[in-house]
């Protein structure tokens, strides 16, 4: 790897800058051929971190941003193959911003979510067995929805867990979900409202299936989650 250039730029348009432990998990298609591509650092979980993501101004990459990201290598992992590994000793620069038809143009063909069946405590459909976790069907989809309504309330009452979460429910393709939610800014206006649902009409939403994760039963699965939430508002009409 040359000292004073990276080994490659890539440029996205922003469609997931969601939360995750410690950072963000950032997530786009590639201006060129529209492909999936998900940047990570070389931390354990391989999470964006805030520096990461700045651009030389200061700022920092946000939603719908067109974004050029300079890369080390493709690193995919598992079912997440879209992972490339980010050269750390460059900023990222600002192209330009998306529109909402461009948001439009990006949608996936329609297709399952994964395999469905499996639920969480008061999600449906938001986790797959690891053995049923397909190698080769990558972990992101950015789909158009008539309406999503979002939920906010406790995590899990029943189980004394009364930690304040989003979720969004929809129906798509026949199947009914309700996911967690990692879109920081609708996470945060919904807490902000307090309990209760909200609707939104006229949704493209980013769905990522995370890295398997081992519960106490020692039971494996990865999770659905709405990565981001795009209305024609948020995309600047």
């Amino acid at each position: 790897m040359s000292s004073d250039a990276p080994n490659s730029i890539e440029t996205i348009v922003c469609l997931a800058n969601s939360r995750k432990i410690s950072g963000r998990c950032v997530a786009g298609k590639r201006t060129g051929d529209n492909s999936w591509f998900r940047p990570i650092s070389n931390r354990a979980g391989h999470e964006i971190s805030e520096l990461d993501r700045r651009y030389s101004d200061g700022k920092t990459a946000q939603l719908l941003d067109v974004i050029e990201i300079p890369c080390i290598e493709e690193r995919p992992h598992g079912h997440q193959s879209e992972n490339v590994l980010i050269d750390d000793r460059f900023y990222w620069k600002k192209k330009g911003n998306a529109s909402w038809d461009d948001v439009l143009e990006l949608v996936d063909p329609a297709a399952a979510l994964w395999a469905n069946g499996f639920s969480a405590y008061y999600n449906r459909n938001n986790r797959v067995p690891d053995g049923l976790i397909d190698e080769d069907g990558g972990s992101l989809r950015l789909i158009e929805l008539d309406e999503m309504v979002l939920h906010a309330g406790p995590k899990a009452p029943d189980f004394g867990d009364m930690k304040p979460i989003v979720r969004a429910s929809f129906n798509y393709r026949g199947q009914h979900y309700k996911l967690d939610v990692t879109d920081p800014e609708y996470e945060r206006a919904c807490l902000e409202k307090g309990a209760g649902e909200y609707r939104i009409p006229s949704v493209v939403a980013c769905i990522s299936l995370s890295e398997p994760h081992t519960n106490q039963n020692g039971e494996t699965f990865a999770y659905k989650l709405v990565a981001s939430i795009i209305t024609k508002e948020r995309a600047g009409g």
